[in-house]
């Protein structure tokens, strides 16, 4: 956690956002958690997600996939649960999920348990979060009030079918509260990559006609927010994606190559009209090895239609 922040300032936010926020009275008010875990060298990616709405009616998903679990995912979800006013994320209960942060924002337990799979692990970050409300346009409205960003290790086991996995590895969570407008955007490229020297993050995403850009790099103790980025890709024949490449340019006047393969992933509707596409990679950053994830989003109607086409 020893780490400089960049030329464009980076404010560090206040630890009290590690905890739940009291939402406004609209119609799409709702906070949510995911944590993610690339693991090529068990063939397994994972994935723990808890949401609340205003109405304080909670939801979660425990995924599994990726070669070691075979052709199709291994998915628990629960929805409408309600957790009442008080309930808060350093003792977060919602159907197989139990989530406890610490409350400083630099760490938290994470377990969950179903008939075939089971996760115990502990997450400790790397550096400070990253909030999209520091960036100069500050946090796009459609997709929350505020939003961090935060890369860190992530220690314990999974266990699939019986067989358990134990790992130590670089893993990465977000945490946002406010409105969330699933179908404002018409896509966008969620990516964050790893080395045991360099974290990066950014969000990519095509709205309005347009495009909003937020993230950061850190390496040599320095974070810096990005700045651009340019990205090309490939999927396959389900429009599932198979490798990027991707160059990010810093505020510090940095630039990063990323590149991935893809080898695990599941499709996640968070409303019908909505697909994102979930994927764990292995990836160099220049040149280093190391494992990222990647969501894609895609409209629901337009991701069937890309179907009906040859893989570009």
């Amino acid at each position: 956690m020893n780490v400089s922040l960049a030329t464009r300032s980076v404010p560090v936010p206040d630890p009290v956002h590690d905890g739940r926020h009291k939402l406004r009275e609209l119609p799409l008010e709702r906070e949510s958690m995911p944590y993610i875990i690339s693991l090529p060298e068990h063939g397994i990616a994972t994935s723990i997600y808890t949401w609340v709405t205003k109405d304080n009616v909670s939801g979660s998903l425990f995924a599994v996939c990726g070669p070691a679990v075979g052709d199709e995912p291994i998915m628990e979800a629960v929805e409408g649960i309600d957790v009442g006013p008080e309930a808060n994320f350093d003792n977060w209960r919602v159907g197989p999920v139990h989530v406890e942060h610490r409350m400083d924002l630099r760490g938290a337990h994470i377990s969950a348990t179903t008939e075939r799979i089971h996760l115990d692990a502990t997450f400790q970050a790397t550096h400070p979060a990253y909030a999209y409300g520091s960036h100069p346009l500050g946090c796009p409205p459609y997709a929350a009030t505020d939003r961090l960003e935060q890369s860190g290790r992530m220690q314990g086991t999974v266990t699939v079918d019986g067989t358990v996995y134990a790992f130590d590895t670089t893993a990465a969570r977000d945490h946002s509260w406010g409105t969330r407008d699933w179908n404002y955007s018409q896509h966008w490229k969620w990516l964050h990559a790893q080395t045991e020297d360099t974290a990066l993050h950014f969000w990519q995403i095509d709205v309005a006609g347009r495009t909003d850009l937020r993230g950061y790099v850190v390496r040599d103790g320095l974070m810096a927010e990005v700045a651009d980025v340019v990205v090309d890709f490939e999927v396959d024949e389900a429009y599932r994606q198979k490798t990027i490449n991707t160059q990010v340019r810093d505020t510090a006047g940095r630039t990063v190559t990323v590149s991935g393969e893809y080898f695990a992933h599941f499709e996640l509707p968070p409303v019908p009209s909505c697909t994102l596409i979930e994927a764990g990679m292995t990836c160099e950053i220049d040149g280093i090895p190391g494992s990222g994830w990647t969501e894609f989003m895609w409209p629901t109607e337009y991701l069937a239609y890309l179907k009906q086409w040859p893989a570009g």
